[in-house]
């Protein structure tokens, strides 16, 4: 069998190749990391039901690739031989971790007093970015996997001197650490959500944060979500970095522990009430997405903030829907098991990873 590495497939999806994705695992096994794409489809077919009318050319119209945790599976190697003989191109991808560790990244704003670059990880649907202004460079809502943001800000020639978490996440392994241990940066958070004392964290409070040519503006809401608290930073009334306070292109996001109905009046409240003041052209750029097809045609995740107010606008004046939509979480709103309570721990400094792997932590998370 041919094979086919994480990054190789995202650099050919991201010069237009289509692929539909053949995943024989089991059900909960492809539900819990799911693949994502813009010119991918993924289609599971867990081998043991796979029949020969399951395998055929209206699911895939195009490239095929078999998907496995291990390489050497008898029933990959059985797979593949089915769909090569069928005419289709069949390579698998290896492990488990190519994909989970794997992240694609979009250029957002390149403009003379910032470039903003987001980040993607396609497995969790975590959403993290890199802003540089005048050499220096602010990181938001960083993963563990920071060696991205050291090269992104090395190849910009700066340094990383701010990181922000927008809140204390329970679905993965904040980077802030890690980006301490590596750089001379300086830690925000707000709203005193996040008790570190190894760590020299600034806790901001309402108000402007200049770094560069760029003011960034602290918004502190009281929201439902992993926390108590959710903090927004609007970047020279071009930007803001909504965190959990506002999903854009789905209602859903990983970490809001069931409260549906109290999430939905904050999000109509957030964005009618509490930042009226802001610009319709307000770019919202969110810390999570839920399906790819948030990602808009310019490689990124986020929306106008004059779109989602006349989306929350539409919802508000439908009372059917809004109830619907607070009484039926389930149908919107994924909850996180009691491993997310050890992750927020960890990323609120009252735990450590010793004994743990963060990895599975992470994996624990999304079942």
């Amino acid at each position: 069998m041919n094979t086919i590495t994480g990054p190789e497939l995202a650099r050919r999806m991201s010069c237009g190749e289509t692929f539909v994705l053949v995943d024989i695992r089991t059900m909960a096994e492809y539900q819990n990391w799911l693949l994502k794409g813009q010119t991918l489809s993924a289609i599971n077919v867990p081998f043991y039901d796979a029949r020969e009318r399951e395998v055929n050319q209206s699911l895939m119209p195009q490239t095929a690739c078999v998907v496995l945790v291990q390489t050497d599976s008898p029933s990959a190697e059985k797979m593949a031989r089915l769909l090569a003989d069928k005419g289709y191109e069949v390579a698998t991808l290896a492990t488990r971790d190519v994909w989970t560790e794997l992240y694609t990244q979009a250029t957002i704003v390149e403009s003379a007093a910032f470039t903003l670059t987001q980040f993607h990880r396609l497995a969790t649907g975590c959403l993290s970015y890199v802003l540089v202004t005048a050499k220096q460079a602010l990181v938001v809502d960083p993963t563990r996997h920071v060696n991205l943001y050291l090269d992104c800000v090395e190849r910009e020639h700066a340094r990383i001197t701010h990181v922000i978490d927008t809140h204390v996440h329970g679905d993965h392994i904040s980077g802030a650490r890690a980006l301490l241990r590596e750089t001379s940066a300086t830690y925000h958070v707000a709203h005193s959500e996040l008790r570190q004392h190894e760590l020299d964290v600034k806790v901001l409070s309402k108000g402007t944060l200049r770094i560069g040519a760029v003011e960034l503006h602290t918004i502190i809401l009281d929201t439902e979500g992993e926390t108590q608290g959710n903090s927004l930073f609007e970047v020279n009334g071009r930007v803001l970095f909504s965190g959990n306070a506002i999903a854009v292109g789905e209602v859903g996001i990983p970490d809001l522990q069931g409260n549906a109905r109290e999430w939905a009046e904050k999000l109509f409240n957030t964005v009618l009430r509490d930042i009226q003041y802001l610009s319709d052209e307000t770019l919202v750029l969110p810390a999570h997405f839920a399906a790819i097809q948030a990602v808009n045609s310019g490689g990124y995740v986020g929306a106008l903030l004059g779109d989602l107010r006349l989306g929350a606008q539409a919802m508000a004046m439908n009372k059917a829907t809004t109830m619907s939509f607070s009484r039926h979480p389930g149908h919107f709103v994924s909850t996180l098991p009691k491993v997310s309570d050890q992750i927020r721990l960890i990323n609120a400094g009252l735990g450590s990873l010793d004994g743990f792997n963060a990895a599975d932590l992470e994996d624990g998370a999304r079942e």
